[in-house]
């Protein structure tokens, strides 16, 4: 049987809704035509997802898939099957006995999770050829993932929805994997969304849009990243500027200063000074585990 998630809002959300209620501006959607086509050039020679991470996504979004059936393609992937099972063994995730198999870490962890661990490997792979930024972007995007997980499970939103946020997290800024990629020095010095638009017109929030639409990666995600730099963001967005904001505190971005603190935010779930070190404490443990496990 299908180890499954349940999704429902949890009882007693401070009432952080994730659902944007329109684009925010400038964002893919709204860009001429020649700045879009001029970003699927630029991405046009990036791989598609990985056959093996195709597979599993196909399967994961087929609600008949099995646990056994998931197993065997991932097992095709033996980097993606040692990431799910240390994932699985992971202070967030091991509950009681070491996991060693494949088919128990999928049956533990769950197929959203399996999803957001297939996609983690995909961001990493962009991001590993943006080479001398790349540990630190890495680093700082993984922060924001948990970041992000974190701030939406103060706001009790639903374990699904954690998920999700720690991939717009993840996401943010794989537009810059790519810009640092394809243009190398560029964030010698922090250019800023003013600057990659002066000089390449487009910022790294649209690339990330376009790339993702590639990948087939909802909407909802997308805007996430287009607009986490816009102070008028909802959804998602909100969320994700307010893990890249701690994330810089924990593990520093490239090619921009860290951003404004979200006020508003950060008042509406009655995060106090205590609160916030709590918070920054626990990305710090899990981006230690992630890069003790690399």
């Amino acid at each position: 049987m299908r180890a499954a998630d349940e999704r429902g809002r949890a009882p007693g959300s401070q009432g952080v809704d994730i659902a944007p209620t329109e684009p925010p501006p400038a964002t893919a959607r709204d860009m001429p035509a020649s700045v879009v086509e001029r970003i699927a050039k630029l991405v046009k020679d990036l791989p598609a997802l990985p056959a093996v991470a195709q597979k599993a996504m196909a399967l994961l979004g087929d609600p008949a898939t099995e646990p056994e059936e998931l197993q065997n393609v991932l097992s095709r992937d033996a980097a993606l099957a040692l990431k799910v099972l240390r994932l699985a063994n992971s202070a967030y995730y091991r509950r009681g006995r070491e996991i060693t198999t494949l088919s128990a870490a999928v049956v533990v962890l769950g197929f959203k999770t399996i999803h957001t661990c297939v996609l983690s490997s995909a961001v990493h792979r962009v991001i590993s050829a943006a080479g001398s930024a790349a540990e630190r972007l890495w680093e700082h995007s993984f922060a924001a993932g948990a970041a992000c997980r974190e701030l939406a499970r103060v706001a009790r939103l639903t374990v699904l929805e954690r998920e999700e946020a720690f991939l717009a997290g993840l996401f943010h800024d794989v537009g810059k994997g790519v810009i640092a990629a394809k243009f190398p020095g560029v964030y010698a010095a922090p250019l800023g969304l003013a600057g990659e638009v002066e000089q390449l017109g487009f910022h790294h929030g649209h690339l990330g849009h376009v790339l993702l639409s590639l990948w087939e990666i909802p909407e909802t995600l997308r805007l996430a990243v287009a607009g986490h730099h816009d102070p008028d963001t909802d959804g998602f967005g909100r969320l994700t500027a307010g893990g890249d904001w701690l994330a810089w505190q924990v593990a520093p971005g490239v090619g921009a200063e860290p951003p404004p603190e979200p006020v508003a935010l950060l008042a509406e779930l009655e995060l106090g000074a205590e609160q916030r070190e709590q918070l920054r404490e626990t990305v710090r443990g899990f981006l230690a585990e992630e890069k003790n496990q690399a």
